[in-house]
């Protein structure tokens, strides 16, 4: 590999994070409001991110998880931005349903 191709992966790499610490930084401000915070835990619960996988075929379950998935990938944005936000979510998720 030539010094130009080690390079451009560099650039590459700099402007994938530069985009994922906007995306971080975009989500704490979200975070930072009472509303963004409820729609977030909208989101987490329309995705069953806390909640046991069910459904009576293979289709329901199959789409079951993947909105489980989505939402848990949310969930990790949250946790990465916020850990602190993210676990105060999951307790708050916890008293109200057990």
């Amino acid at each position: 590999m030539s010094q130009y191709d080690f390079d451009k992966r560099r650039e590459k790499q700099e402007a994938a994070k530069s985009k994922k610490d906007q995306r971080l930084d975009d989500l704490r401000q979200i975070l930072a409001t009472a509303p963004g915070r409820r729609y977030i835990k909208g989101m987490l619960e329309f995705h069953g991110v806390f909640q046991d996988v069910q459904g009576t075929s293979n289709v329901d379950i199959y789409r079951a998880l993947g909105k489980k998935a989505a939402g848990l990938r949310i969930y990790g944005e949250v946790a990465e931005a916020d850990a602190e936000l993210a676990q105060k979510m999951f307790v708050e998720y916890l008293r109200r349903n057990l």
